[in-house]
């Protein structure tokens, strides 16, 4: 009996060896991202601003929108070439912009309907310069198109034009930049699925392309190839552009939103989609908001985020899979200063210029090293 128990204990041990001897060997996750100064998101990637004006994207690569001169998928940062002295970066769909030295524009990714802006159809994996762009001073990257606001606060779109996304008056797609027509004095842009909008004199706010929900906010479901005016919206001072709907950031932190609210992205309690814009329940003293494809985000006190809308993958960050028509808090967050949506997920950057996502990771553009989905932020690690 002793003999069999020592044969016993002796096969055990040999057997609990052979298990850490296969087991495979997980690094530690390695250092976290710091010294963010600007995020964005967009479809399945991220991007960030870093130290000296880099930039690094992750995620999706299928169109090079890494700008990293590959169009290989990855779940941490990597550089993108050729780019440094940015000011300001911009996911769009499977393209992304730069805004570099002098107010100009560089731009890479999918070139399909020219949302490079060089004169071309030509996909990019490392960024081209956009023609006829100087002194710009904030760009928006939307679904297959950009915008970039210039001298006198004009603005200036490329790209696809399909509803009258450029603003041009016309529907013609357009390889270089194109002026918008009837904007003047704008302080902000932001380029979303297939429509702009701008944030004029008096805190208005004037929009233009694709009305099928009412996401221009005029009181309509007509399209518009030229900029129309939001109604019933004044003193707004951000202003952020989704996939089918639209949020204004107004006189007290309070956020107003319009368009599709099928999952309740417009977070006014209801499901109802709106042509003009509706009050957000529940939210205050916010500083920084974000659209998604079928949520939205604010920064509110403290540097706490709260989302609303759909949350099929976990992108209100609350813990759950449960959309919600009013704002939910987002679990372990605090300290941030700036939002950012892309199509399933979010992103927030945080004290140190440090930076947390959450949602779909399919692509590895929740930047942790995974390919895991998060119902909770997790932190983007440094990458290479």
């Amino acid at each position: 009996m002793v003999k069999f128990r020592t044969l016993f204990a002796v096969v055990v041990f040999a057997c609990l060896l052979a298990v850490v001897a296969c087991a495979p060997v997980v690094p530690p996750p390695g250092p976290t991202l710091s010294g963010a100064t600007q995020i964005s998101a967009a479809g399945s990637y991220s991007c960030a601003l870093v130290a000296g004006g880099a930039e690094k994207c992750w995620g999706d690569d299928y169109s090079g929108q890494l700008g990293d001169g590959t169009y290989t998928d990855s779940s941490v940062p990597v550089g993108v070439v050729g780019v440094s002295g940015a000011t300001q970066i911009s996911a769009g769909y499977n393209h992304s912009c730069a805004l570099v030295a002098g107010g100009a524009v560089k731009c890479w990714g999918d070139n399909n309907y020219g949302q490079l802006g060089d004169g071309t159809t030509t996909s990019s994996s490392v960024p081209v310069g956009v023609v006829g762009v100087t002194g710009a001073t904030t760009i928006s990257a939307g679904g297959n198109r950009s915008c970039a606001l210039v001298a006198g606060g004009a603005v200036k779109c490329w790209g696809d034009n399909s509803y009258g996304g450029l603003g041009d008056g016309t529907t013609t797609d357009s390889s270089v930049p194109v002026g918008v027509v009837g904007v003047s004095g704008a302080t902000q842009i932001s380029a979303g699925r297939n429509l702009a909008c701008a944030l004029v004199a008096g805190g208005a706010v004037k929009c233009w392309g694709d009305n099928n929900s009412g996401q221009l906010g005029d009181g309509t479901t007509t399209d518009s190839s030229v900029p129309v005016g939001v109604v019933g919206v004044s003193g707004a001072t951000q202003i952020s552009a989704g996939y089918n709907h639209t949020c204004a950031l107004v006189a007290g932190g309070a956020v107003k939103c319009w368009g599709d609210n099928y999952y309740g992205g417009l977070g006014d309690g209801t499901t109802t989609s709106s042509s003009v814009p509706v009050g957000v329940v529940g939210v205050s003293g916010a500083t920084k908001i974000a659209a998604g494809e079928f949520n939205s985000c604010a920064v509110v006190a403290g540097g706490a985020v709260k989302c609303w809308g759909s949350n099929g993958n976990g992108m209100l960050g609350d813990g759950t899979y449960t959309d919600s028509s009013v704002p939910v808090g987002v679990v372990g967050v605090s300290g941030a200063t700036k939002i950012t949506a892309g199509a399933y997920h979010v992103c927030a950057l945080v004290a140190g210029g440090a930076m947390k996502c959450w949602g779909v990771n399919a692509s590895g553009q929740l930047g942790d090293g995974t390919n895991t989905d998060s119902n909770v932020p997790v932190v983007v690690l440094a990458g290479t």
